[in-house]
């Protein structure tokens, strides 16, 4: 991925994403969101990649410090994370995959 920012890192996921069926885009409260069976599953948020997860999936990561907790205004986003570049490309791109595999409406 040659993306050498958090925002150009964001699109090469999201032209990967939208590759794949059942996926889109849309604007969630202001923010560019990627979807997966109708539902939101990750948007770009300061500079992170913010992801709704499965609880324990998000708790892990919220415990180890590898994210925090999104706040849209003063709201915190339950089970959803927002991870930092730093972790990786790779991460995030496994992180993402993660996130669409737990979208409602997905075949087991």
């Amino acid at each position: 991925m040659s993306g050498s920012t958090a925002r150009e890192a964001f699109e090469e996921l999201a032209a990967e994403h939208l590759a794949r069926p059942g996926s889109g885009r849309r604007s969630m409260f202001g923010r560019d969101c990627l979807m997966a069976n109708g539902h939101n599953v990750a948007f770009f948020h300061d500079g992170r990649l913010a992801l709704r997860l499965p609880p324990d999936s998000a708790a892990a990561l919220l415990s180890s410090g590898e994210a925090t907790t999104p706040l849209m205004g003063k709201r915190r986003m339950h089970n959803w994370v927002a991870v930092p570049l730093s972790v990786g490309v790779e991460r995030w791109r496994a992180l993402l995959a993660e996130a669409v595999a737990a979208a409602p409406g997905r075949e087991p």
